[in-house]
């Protein structure tokens, strides 16, 4: 109930905050498209939100609250398909504020599909984000950049999306060195008095090696941000609350994806629920 007072309390800041269209936004970001190789009909590109000092913007799962970033490519040419990826987040606030994203600029990988390989095309991307500092506001703007296959991209914008290409939580399953092992269900209290929850345990072949987890469900979820409960060796514990779920849905056969960030490792898992 807190976290749904406090996302209502921040969607108002947002809505409150004028927006703004073109590249350049003063409300803490600047926003353009790289423009990297180009392999048959796979092009790679990346949208670089450059935050200013003091400003942060949000993952696709925002935590407590938040806005996380939307495409929409409908009026470019020659594109078949943008398919997002987003480099390993951080967990930033206190308390029941806590949001996820990140408190530095950043790339977003953009992986994009031709519809004819042979001929140039033109990515036409409308962009919204959330920027915070000591107000929350909403960031609009369109960018577009075209895609010539014979052209040799930039060199500081290739270099740039394959640093973020590198920071994208690596996909893997439970016997990875880093790695969900298991996930149990405890019931609600018999009192009433909460949710009921996960417990979801973290294996690590670097015992000292501090770690973050995030959680997402199903389209429509809206998970609370994981609590550590313990550490013993390579083995950490986490509680998340089965909350923020639609009206009449049930966590038995649902697909979750977890996400590990440690400082120079990130791994993303899938997992389904018993």
């Amino acid at each position: 109930m807190k976290t749904a007072i406090l996302a209502g309390l921040l969607s108002l800041l947002f809505a409150s905050a004028p927006a703004r269209a073109g590249n350049e936004a003063p409300n803490g970001a600047e926003i353009r498209l790289l423009t990297g190789p180009i392999q048959g009909a796979a092009a790679q590109m990346g949208l670089e939100i450059a935050l200013l000092p003091g400003w942060k913007t949000y993952w696709r799962s925002p935590g407590d609250a938040g806005i996380p970033p939307t495409i929409e490519t409908g009026g470019s040419q020659n594109i078949a398909g943008v398919e997002i990826a987003f480099p390993a987040p951080e967990r930033f606030g206190e308390g029941l504020g806590q949001s996820v994203g990140y408190t530095a600029p950043v790339v977003l990988p953009l992986a994009v599909r031709l519809a004819d390989p042979g001929r140039p095309a033109r990515l036409v991307a409308k962009v919204m984000i959330g920027v915070c500092r000591d107000i929350c506001l909403p960031v609009e703007v369109e960018v577009e950049a075209r895609i010539d296959p014979k052209a040799r991209p930039a060199p500081g914008q290739v270099a740039a999306i394959e640093e973020a290409l590198r920071q994208v939580p690596v996909r893997v399953e439970g016997t990875a060195p880093l790695a969900v092992a298991s996930v149990a269900r405890e019931a609600a209290p018999k009192t009433g008095n909460g949710p009921e929850t996960l417990v979801v345990t973290v294996v690590s072949d670097r015992p000292e090696e501090q770690q973050d987890l995030f959680a997402e469900g199903p389209e429509g979820w809206a998970l609370p941000l994981p609590v550590r409960l313990d550490r013993e060796g390579g083995r950490t514990r986490w509680r998340v609350a089965l909350e923020g779920l639609p009206p009449g849905a049930s966590p038995k056969g649902a697909a979750l994806r977890f996400t590990v960030v440690t400082p120079d490792r990130a791994v993303e898992q899938a997992w389904r629920l018993d």
